[in-house]
Formats: C-alpha cells, sequence, structure tokens
C-alpha cells in the first residue's frame, strides 16, 4: 500500500525538534533513508495506476522541498549539512531513476538550487569573461547577462523550477563548448539558441532587430523580400531539440520568429503589389496586446471562431487591429501573451465584460433590470 515514506522524518525533524547530535539518532535516520529506497523500487513493481504513482511521487518530491527549506530557515542550519545532502541525494535518485514520475515544474528547495550555482560557477564566470571579450552585439550580450544574473540569485526571493534549473545547466555546458574565437561567433551562439528553444523576449527583439537593420542595407523592396524569405527558410529549417524551452508556457523561438517573419514578407508583398509606401489601415482598439489576447482566448475557448488554427487567428487580428499602444501587432506577441494571461488581466478583461452584459439588460432586458432593482432595494430595507 501507497504511503508518505518520508513522514517518520518529516516529524522526527520538523516537530519534535530533536537534537541533531545524537548519533543514534543519526543512524536512525539514514536507516530510514535506505527503506525510503526501497520502498520506491517496491511502488514501481506493484499493480498500481500510473497517475496514481505520478502523484505519489510527485507528493514526496513536495515533502521533500518542504522539509529541505525548513531545516534551511533553522537557526542552527550548519548542523543540517548532513540531513540536507541526504535531501539532495533523495532528489537526484528520484530524477535519475523514476524521470517520468519526477515534477519538473516543482518549485526546487534552495539548497538544491545553491548547489548547482556552486557547481556551474566557474563555467559562468568563464562564460561571461568571454561574452565581455568578443565582439557580440550588446543587447545579445545584455540578454544572456541579464539571465545568468537571475539565475545566479540565492537569496531565496526569487523561486525556481526544476525545469528552469536544469534548462539553465544545459545553456551553460552548451555555452562552454562554443567555439568563440572563430569570426561567426555570434552567429554560432544565435544558432546555438535557437536550437536549444531559447524563447526569451529579449532575445526574440533581438533577432528581430538584427533583421531590421539588415533590411536597411536593401533598397529595392525585391531584395528586401528575398532577404526575409531567406531569414524564413534558414528560421523554419534551423533543426531544435525537443522539450526543452526557456519558457515552456510560451511558443517555441522558431514558431514566434517564423510568424512574424511570414507577417513582414506579406507586408512586404502588398508593398511591391500597390506600391512601397503602401499603409494598410487598421482599426485601433483602446486595448493592450494582453487584453486583447485575452479577449481572444475566451472567444476561442467558447468555440466563437470557425476555425481551430490559432496562427490563423492570430494573423487576422494583428493585420487589422492596433492596440493601444502599438500601430503594429505580431502574430507572435499575440501567441505569446495567449498563453501567458496573469489575473490582472483576466480582472481588466472581466470587468469589460461585466460591462458589456450590464448594457445588454439595461438595452434589451429592461424588465429583469426593473425587478432586480426593486429586489434589491426591498431585501435592503430589511
Amino acid at each position: 500500500m501507497l504511503k508518505n515514506e518520508l513522514k517518520d522524518i518529516e516529524e522526527f525533524l520538523i516537530e519534535q525538534e530533536c537534537c541533531y547530535s545524537n548519533y543514534s539518532a543519526l543512524i536512525n535516520l539514514e536507516t530510514r533513508f535506505g527503506q525510503i529506497y526501497k520502498a520506491w523500487e517496491e511502488a514501481i513493481f506493484c499493480n498500481t495506476p500510473e497517475e496514481t504513482l505520478v502523484r505519489y511521487f510527485h507528493y514526496h518530491l513536495d515533502i521533500i522541498s518542504t522539509i529541505s527549506n525548513t531545516l534551511s530557515h533553522s537557526h542552527d542550519a550548519e548542523t543540517n549539512i548532513l540531513l540536507q545532502n541526504e535531501l539532495l541525494v533523495l532528489i537526484d535518485h528520484l530524477r535519475k531513476y523514476y524521470s517520468s514520475y519526477f515534477n519538473e515544474d516543482a518549485i526546487v528547495p534552495m539548497t538544491y538550487h545553491q548547489r548547482l550555482v556552486s557547481q556551474l560557477t566557474g563555467d559562468i564566470c568563464a562564460i561571461r569573461k568571454t561574452l565581455k571579450s568578443i565582439d557580440l552585439d550588446p543587447s545579445l550580450m545584455g540578454c544572456l547577462l541579464e539571465w545568468f544574473n537571475v539565475m545566479y540569485e540565492s537569496s531565496g526571493e526569487v523561486r525556481f523550477t526544476f525545469r528552469s534549473l536544469h534548462y539553465f545547466g544545459y545553456i551553460i555546458h552548451q555555452l562552454g563548448s562554443l567555439d568563440y574565437d572563430s569570426d561567426e561567433a555570434e552567429k554560432l551562439l544565435v544558432s546555438l539558441l535557437i536550437r536549444s528553444n531559447f524563447n526569451n523576449l529579449s532575445f526574440f527583439v533581438y533577432y528581430q532587430n538584427t533583421i531590421r537593420n539588415a533590411l536597411c542595407d536593401f533598397r529595392d523592396t525585391h531584395e528586401r523580400l528575398n532577404y526575409l524569405v531567406e531569414q524564413k527558410v534558414e528560421t523554419v529549417s534551423s533543426p531544435e531539440i525537443k522539450n526543452i524551452a526557456y519558457d515552456p508556457s510560451w511558443p517555441s523561438i522558431k514558431t514566434m520568429l517564423g510568424d512574424w517573419l511570414t507577417e513582414e514578407i506579406l507586408m512586404t508583398e502588398k508593398s511591391l503589389c500597390k506600391g512601397s509606401n503602401v499603409t494598410v489601415p487598421k482599426v485601433p482598439l483602446e486595448m493592450s496586446v494582453a487584453h486583447l489576447s485575452c479577449l481572444i482566448r475566451l472567444l476561442y475557448e467558447e468555440s466563437v471562431f470557425a476555425t481551430q488554427n490559432l496562427q490563423f487567428i492570430f494573423k487576422c487580428f494583428a493585420g487589422h487591429y492596433q492596440s493601444k499602444r502599438q500601430a503594429v501587432i505580431s502574430p507572435g506577441s499575440l501567441s505569446k501573451e495567449f498563453y501567458s494571461i496573469d489575473q490582472h488581466t483576466a480582472a481588466r478583461v472581466r470587468d469589460l465584460l461585466q460591462r458589456m452584459v450590464l448594457r445588454i439588460n439595461r438595452n434589451f432586458f429592461p424588465m429583469a433590470v426593473a425587478i432586480n432593482t426593486t429586489v434589491l432595494s426591498y431585501l435592503s430595507m430589511r
């Protein structure tokens, strides 16, 4: 029968606040840790549904993290080194041998983050020094260095998932093997980031600006169109490692770049057909891109659109509307906001929809409004 294998340790370390200097107590703990490995192995080979095993191992990972963080805040933290190491070994064992049940999106304990940063410190310092010494676009270098600083943060104020830390470690190892002495070091770096699905918004903007700056060198519209087509082909045909990303909740960097290049190609083609200074009129909205994306998502989930092709929907809205602050909206920005709606954005859109419902009631259902007003007035008098 599956159970909380860490219950005894949790009570022993947190609730009872025992004396860790007690040798027999430490021996008992080491024995208990050994029993946990055995219990996990038995759970795998018993007739238990997969979804139950997922909950079982996810739960244990949460308990390990809770115990570790509690020990980290202990006044006698130095004496907990042995126990923290045992907990980290538990996490490593869980991820190595039960990867199918490991919750990559769980928040890591502080000691796990500190250990990874300590292991990568030498590589990070070397990469920082190298990036500053080569001829690299300042915005690209700033994008990477800012990310390094955020991931290096170990004060506990910034919380990371196992997925984000493992992705960070992967990128650091890849950057360490890059040929920075090459004349095309920046191109190799960009290729690595695209291949590794570094869908960071700052990197996306850097790539856009690089292409826009290159377009300024072409005087002929046909040449600009050919260049954009070449860039799209190069981007779409670029290999991509599956199941990793800077932010899994966003579209892949290839999707973001491909959609944006498609829009640029379309606008350039229209310029060829109608004249180089043609402008496509768009309906201005008193909404931000985030609010518009939230509204699109609500319409999509209620099957208002007759198509399920999200990219087509994004392109249509980007081609015919402009937001409160952006005259040009890219399908990629709509897509990004579509998948990353926060509570503040949802609240603003909810307020808009509530006002619309009130207007409908006043204009088309006046009797219902009058009855509700009467009932509320009566209740307030009681």
